[in-house]
């Protein structure tokens, strides 16, 4: 902020500017730290650069009057400890928001981890930029020796202002007051003139190259307006020389201008010899997420020689008939599809569920984790209690050390810090204890995937075998308390009246969660159900509203896939919307004749199974299902980085093989997509707007997912080796769009509805009444009137269209509604003599 302010008020000099904050007075610390937090962050970057590059890692934790801040490196935090920074911090807030915290630096403890992941990083930057060097070296090579026969012309056609434009190109998101003489290049998107007093002209060019936008000014005379307006205008590609300088009156940055050049723009053309095919793309259509038109997006595709482009809205069919249009006089085929919203509806409430009574022993746990992935993060805590005949009748209460560091999140959600476990036994010792504990007995967990996905995993890193069936009290609570909007852990135990303690401990989790089972089962004992089975027979399925969703790309295959894939659309929007259009999986089995199934993004049923590590078991129950199996850009998926579900990039690589590998293990078809959301890759910012207006939260970076050249696509995967990355994108997408038949979803012809008969009977209907009100036989005039306009009726088959209108109006009157008309059909003297009018 004290740096834009010193731009804007730049025509004084040596101004020292103190900012202060008023009306904190009534904000909890906690959220003054958040609303300040980016100002923190600015002062350890100034302090020491070097940390520009993690600062999305550091973390603080504000308790009351106590601030904890902690640095990724232990680099990081000696060299800001010699300064003083827990002082530095203590000052600062103190002058600018009059608060008085004890600040506490901390370091996290995992840094070998960070090590040898810094390391693969910058041995895959050190390649990257080798093969850069090269490539710039052959085109560098290349130039010199045309160079070197070309006799360069004096007199430059396209510099239309100006002796030159040679000075240092900067982007314009770079430029600031102090940037002096500098090019930019970009497109001109608007154009203003405005007419002085002593007969110049001030010409304000407005130019954006999709990092920033700037005002660029020049003042013309008789001499050369001529030549510089004629050849200028909106969408103009240009390059621009001149100085940047604060204008008061604007009050932004501004470029007066000395010199305009006319440049080609930059296009992306694929010229790989066989090209890729996109099988997932999203146009305006997919609502308030996509912002490429359906147009826009085939003219690329065909442009490209790209043989064939899916179309797969979320939810809707919408841009079919665009897609049609814009294909037509192309040489590309339109796969029609939809990414869907799947229910699993088939599933039991209980599953695998034994024929033992409900008195049987079961074990309720929870765990605490040190973060939300089942195979990089650790458990903190597992806490169980055993119950017989309908009474807690054990307990099991275990602190582990995760030997990693417990985030600052974490911590504030569980209340388990670093020191609380330092000197605990590690998952090694506690796991077969817990294992022992439960024995044989049914598992019962609030959101039991999660805990039971973290068992699983954990239990196969030891080889120890675990098998024991579940129960998701959740679930139970979906189908027994429907009443309830949400059915969190804390809002059933006050439901329940049941004493919920220390919320996010698992012991205390776990007992709370013991107490809520016990009362279903008295619930479900009540309703007749006596063993695990009859909670089945008795509770039925779940509520489809009740279920979680994952995506599914289906695409029509040929007219019956098209058909069955209306017949699906409909029935989700019809009888089956709830927030998303909702795809039932019996509903998908009963209709996927004709349809080709695609796993979709991170989203779908597929990566989530790998991301969780499941067995083969349980993979070849959800992997039947599909044809082919998606896997996507790092972009696309960086935001798990993030939400701390992955470590880095490196993961989501692994993730990619892993899916990869198992579409090949399960004899599915492995194909790289887009997800594609817009053409370019500075349209991002665009998607970013639209989902910032829906209350999501948006990353500071931008996710691009932009639609990408084969050569684009090939370099994406190259981490999978030349030929596989090859199969993935070039050769399987093809695979699939030559499965696809060429569809048209419109036909050409017309049909019009069939009434058997209608032709004579309108033309009956019409002579009668006029007979009635003009006598027999009907004036020549009448006559010659209704027969013009009958043999025109008749002749070009919309006879049908009258004789419905005739039926609809005479109910609607003897139902004792008015019929009003409009239109060339209901001023018709047709429409008259056939009691429509």
């Amino acid at each position: 902020l004290k740096e834009e302010l010193k731009l804007k008020l730049s025509y004084f000099k040596d101004i020292k500017i103190k900012i202060s904050y008023i009306g904190l007075d009534r904000k909890e610390n906690k959220d003054i730290i958040k609303m300040y937090w980016m100002n923190i962050v600015y002062i350890f970057k100034a302090l020491c650069p070097s940390i520009a590059g993690w600062y999305k890692q550091i973390e603080y934790l504000c308790i009351e009057d106590n601030l904890k801040i902690k640095l990724p490196k232990g680099l990081f935090y000696d060299r800001l400890m010699k300064l003083n920074i827990a002082y530095v911090l203590k000052s600062r807030l103190n002058e600018e928001l009059g608060i008085d915290l004890n600040i506490t630096m901390e370091k996290a403890i995992d840094e070998e981890i960070d090590v040898k992941r810094i390391i693969r990083k910058s041995e895959r930057v050190v390649e990257e930029k080798i093969r850069e060097l090269e490539i710039n070296a052959k085109e560098e090579k290349s130039d010199d020796e045309e160079a070197a026969y070309v006799i360069k012309p004096e007199y430059d056609e396209k510099l239309i202002y100006g002796e030159n434009v040679n000075a240092m190109v900067e982007k314009i998101c770079d430029l600031n007051n102090s940037s002096g003489t500098v090019s930019i290049v970009g497109e001109i998107f608007d154009i203003d003139t405005k007419e002085l007093r002593n007969g110049k002209i001030l010409l304000i060019v407005a130019i954006t190259d999709f990092t920033s936008s700037i005002s660029c000014k020049l003042f013309l005379n008789d001499t050369n307006k001529d030549s510089v307006l004629g050849k200028i205008s909106k969408g103009a590609y240009v390059k621009i020389k001149g100085d940047t300088m604060y204008d008061i009156y604007q009050r932004e940055l501004t470029m007066t201008i000395s010199g305009i050049r006319i440049e080609e723009k930059p296009e992306r053309i694929d010229k790989s010899e066989v090209k890729r095919v996109e099988l997932h793309a999203h146009t305006q259509m997919s609502s308030m997420d996509a912002v490429t038109s359906t147009k826009k997006l085939i003219q690329q595709a065909a442009k490209w020689g790209h043989k064939a482009i899916a179309i797969t809205d979320h939810g809707v069919v919408q841009a079919f008939p665009e897609a049609m249009g814009a294909a037509k006089g192309k040489d590309i085929k339109i796969l029609y599809g939809v990414e869907g919203y799947l229910v699993e509806d088939s599933e039991d409430i209980i599953q695998d569920a034994n024929d033992k009574e409900l008195s049987q022993t079961f074990v309720v746990f929870d765990i605490e984790t040190t973060g939300f992935s089942n195979t990089n993060d650790k458990i903190t805590e597992i806490g169980a209690v055993k119950i017989e005949n309908f009474k807690v009748v054990d307990k099991f209460s275990e602190l582990i050390n995760p030997q990693k560091d417990i985030s600052y999140k974490i911590q504030e959600l569980t209340g388990i810090t670093n020191d609380m476990v330092k000197d605990k036994p590690t998952i090694d010792e506690v796991l077969p204890k817990f294992i022992e504990f439960i024995g044989d007995s049914v598992l019962v967990a609030h959101n039991a995937e999660f805990d039971m996905s973290f068992i699983s995993e954990k239990c196969r890193q030891q080889n120890i075998e675990f098998k024991n069936r579940s129960i998701d009290t959740l679930t139970l609570a979906r189908v027994l308390l429907p009443e309830l909007k949400r059915h969190r852990l804390n809002v059933v135990a006050k439901a329940l009246g049941v004493p919920l303690l220390n919320h996010h401990r698992a012991v205390d989790d776990a007992q709370a969660t013991a107490l809520i089972f016990i009362k279903f089962l008295e619930m479900l004992d009540n309703k007749g159900a006596k063993t695990l089975q009859q909670v089945n027979e008795v509770l039925g399925k779940v509520d489809y509203t009740k279920l979680g969703t994952s995506h599914i790309t289906l695409i029509a295959k040929n007219y019956t896939g098209l058909k069955n894939l209306y017949k699906i659309v409909s029935d989700a929007h019809v009888n089956h919307f709830y927030r998303a259009p909702r795809i039932l999986k019996s509903v998908l089995e009963k209709y996927k004749e004709g349809i080709i199934i695609g796993s979709a993004c991170e989203a779908g049923q597929v990566f989530k199974a790998v991301k969780k590590n499941v067995s083969d078991e349980e993979m070849s129950k959800i992997i039947d299902l599909y044809d082919y199996i998606e896997v996507m850009p790092i972009d696309n998926n960086r935001f798990m980085i993030d939400k701390g579900e992955v470590q880095d990039e490196e993961e989501l690589r692994d993730l990619n093989r892993k899916l990869i590998e198992t579409a090949i293990k399960f004899g599915k078809i492995p194909v790289a997509t887009g997800d594609v959301h817009f053409l370019e890759k500075h349209e991002a910012v665009l998607r970013k707007i639209l989902k910032y207006s829906q209350g999501f939260k948006v990353d500071e970076e931008e996710t691009y997912l932009h639609f990408r050249t084969t050569d684009e696509m090939l370099e994406e995967f190259k981490y999978l080796g030349e030929e596989l990355a090859y199969e993935v994108v070039v050769t399987n997408s093809n695979k699939i769009a030559d499965m696809v038949e060429v569809i048209k979803p419109i036909p050409n012809d017309t049909y019009p509805p069939v009434i058997e008969g209608s032709d004579v009977e309108l033309r009956e209907m019409c002579y009668e009444k006029a007979k009635r009100i003009y006598g027999n036989p009907v004036p020549e005039v009448v006559q010659a009137r209704l027969d013009r306009e009958l043999n025109s009726i008749i002749g070009n088959g919309y006879a049908v269209m009258y004789i419905i209108a005739q039926k609809l109006v005479t109910k609607s009157l003897s139902d004792g509604y008015l019929v009003g008309s409009r239109g060339s059909v209901g001023s018709s003297f047709a429409a008259t003599m056939s009691d429509i009018t």
